[in-house]
C-alpha cells in the first residue's frame, strides 16, 4: 500500500510494533552471522536481533521509533538504509497503518532460510559470491555441506522400524485408522437466537475495526463467538474493538479469535476494579417494576443478590464474589463458567446465583460442582434468579427435615452428681457467758506472762 508513510523514511514519533511467523534457533542466528550479514552489514543485522527481542503481544504496547534509533545509537537514514535490506533479503516484512494512537509500522520478521535453501536461490548466492570471494565462499559451502555416506565402502542397513522395536495390537491400529478418517469432532460453539444477538450493536463494531481493514463478511462468521465474549465479560462495542484490533492477525486482517478469547481472559483477571456495565443483553432477564410480586417472599439480602444477579456478567458477578470472600479468580474456574454458558442451558443471571451458592459452601468453582448443580436446576426447569434462589431454599429446607429425624442422644437422661453443700445460713451462731470469756481472758495473760 502506498501512502505517505511508504514514500517518508521514518519518523521518530511514529510507533512501531514487531511480530513473527517463526521462532529464531541457535541454528539460525549462526546462519545469519555467516550468510546474511555479508550482504546486508552490521546495521540491519543488529536491527533484526534487536527486533526479535521486542515482539509485542498488544498493538497499545508499541514503542516509538525514537527509542530504536537509540539503542542502536544511529540515525533515521542508516536505520531506513538497515530496514530495506533485511526486506530485501526476506527477513522482514513492513506494513504501514495508523489508529486513534496515531501512525505506526508494524515489523513481522522472518527466520533465515536453511544453508540449503539458501544455496539454491541463484539470487543469493551469487550476490554472496560478489561479497566475499571465491575462497570464502567455498568454505561456506563445505560448512553447511550434509555430509553424505562414504561410497567407497558396502553399506548394509540395520536400522530398526517403529514396529520393530514398539509392539501394537493389529485392532488398535485399525481401529486408530477408522477413527482418523472419520469426521473430527470440534467443541459446540455458542448459538444465540437473532433477538439475543440483535442487542449487540454489529454496525458500531464495524465501524470503529473499519480502520484496522477488518471486513463485515469476518465479523459476521464469528458473531457468535464475539457474542459470547460480550455476554461473559461484559464487554462493550468499544472495548471488543479495540480486543480485534489488538490480536489481529496483521498478515491477512483476520480476527484471531483465539487470541482475541485469551487476551479478553488476561485483562478480566488483570482489572482491579471492576464495575457493572450499563449494557445489558435479552438473557439477562431483569425483575421490572411489575413483577415486584415475585420478591415478596424473599429477603432483603435475597432481593439485592436477585439484582445483582440480573445486572451482572457472569465474570463480574464472579470477581465480586471473591472479593467479598478476600480471594482472587483462577483461570480455571473462569472456563468452567465459560464452557456451562456456552452450552446454554442455563441463563446468565441463573449461573450467577449458581456461582454464589457454590462459593458459599466452597471455596473455588470446580467443574464436578458446577455440572452437578447446573444438571439439578436444568432438570428442574430453572430459568430466573428467583426460581433458582426458591430451588435453594427448598433443598436446605429437605435436608433440615432429614437431620430431624436422626437418633436420639443415649445420654439424654444423664444427670451429673452434685457435692452436698452445708447452708451456714440455717446454723444459729452459740451465744457466750460474759463471765466465762473473762475467766478466759485471765487465764490467757497468766500463760503469757509464765512462758
Amino acid at each position: 500500500m502506498k501512502n505517505k508513510m511508504a514514500e517518508q523514511m521514518i519518523d521518530p514519533l511514529w510507533g512501531y510494533w514487531v511480530t513473527s511467523s517463526d521462532y529464531l534457533t541457535d541454528y539460525d542466528r549462526r546462519v545469519l552471522m555467516d550468510l546474511y550479514q555479508p550482504l546486508v552489514g552490521s546495521d540491519a543485522i543488529s536491527l533484526y536481533q534487536l527486533l526479535w527481542n521486542q515482539r509485542q503481544v498488544l498493538l497499545s504496547e508499541r514503542k516509538q521509533h525514537a527509542q530504536l534509533l537509540n539503542l542502536l545509537d544511529i540515525d533515521v537514514q542508516h536505520l531506513y538504509q538497515a530496514r530495506i535490506k533485511l526486506e530485501a533479503v526476506a527477513l522482514l516484512h513492513t506494513f504501514s497503518t495508523k489508529d486513534t494512537l496515531g501512525s505506526y509500522l508494524i515489523y513481522q520478521l522472518h527466520a533465515p532460510l536453511s544453508p540449503q535453501k539458501f544455496f539454491s536461490d541463484n539470487i543469493l548466492k551469487t550476490f554472496l559470491y560478489e561479497k566475499i570471494g571465491h575462497y570464502e565462499f567455498s568454505r561456506l559451502q563445505k560448512k553447511y555441506q550434509p555430509q553424505a555416506l562414504p561410497q567407497n565402502q558396502q553399506l548394509t542397513d540395520i536400522t530398526h522400524s517403529f514396529l520393530d522395536v514398539f509392539h501394537l495390537s493389529s485392532s488398535e491400529i485399525l481401529k486408530m485408522s477408522e477413527q482418523s478418517t472419520s469426521t473430527v469432532t470440534t467443541p459446540a460453539q455458542p448459538q444465540y437466537t437473532s433477538q439475543q444477538l440483535a442487542s449487540f450493536d454489529w454496525q458500531l463494531l464495524a465501524d470503529y475495526t473499519a480502520s484496522y481493514h477488518v471486513s463485515s463478511e469476518d465479523i459476521a462468521q464469528h458473531q457468535n463467538e464475539l457474542f459470547n465474549v460480550h455476554a461473559f465479560y461484559g464487554v462493550t462495542e468499544i472495548e471488543m474493538a479495540d480486543l480485534i484490533a489488538n490480536t489481529l492477525n496483521v498478515t491477512n486482517n483476520k480476527i484471531d479469535i483465539q487470541r482475541l478469547q485469551n487476551i479478553a481472559q488476561k485483562r478480566f483477571e488483570d482489572r482491579v476494579n471492576i464495575k457493572a456495565h450499563d449494557e445489558q443483553n435479552n438473557q439477562k432477564t431483569e425483575i421490572g417494576p411489575d413483577d415486584a410480586s415475585v420478591l415478596k417472599n424473599f429477603t432483603a439480602t435475597e432481593r439485592q443478590l436477585i439484582k445483582q444477579a440480573n445486572q451482572l456478567a457472569p465474570a463480574e458477578f464472579l470477581a465480586v464474589k471473591k472479593r467479598q470472600m478476600n480471594g482472587f479468580v483462577g483461570s480455571s474456574e473462569t472456563g468452567v463458567l465459560r464452557r456451562l454458558q456456552q452450552r446454554a442451558v442455563l441463563p446468565l443471571p441463573v449461573i450467577n446465583i449458581l456461582i454464589d451458592y457454590i462459593l458459599d459452601n466452597s471455596a473455588t468453582l470446580t467443574q464436578s460442582l458446577v455440572e452437578k448443580v447446573a444438571n439439578d436446576w436444568a432438570q428442574n426447569d430453572v430459568k430466573t434468579a428467583p426460581e433458582a434462589i426458591q430451588r435453594i431454599k427448598n433443598r436446605t429446607h429437605n435436608r433440615s427435615k432429614t437431620n430431624s429425624t436422626a437418633r436420639k442422644s443415649p445420654y439424654k437422661n444423664y444427670q451429673p452428681h452434685k457435692e452436698q453443700v452445708t447452708d451456714w445460713t440455717k446454723h444459729q451462731a452459740k451465744k457466750v457467758d460474759p463471765a466465762e470469756l473473762a475467766e478466759l481472758q485471765k487465764q490467757w495473760h497468766e500463760f503469757k506472762n509464765n512462758s
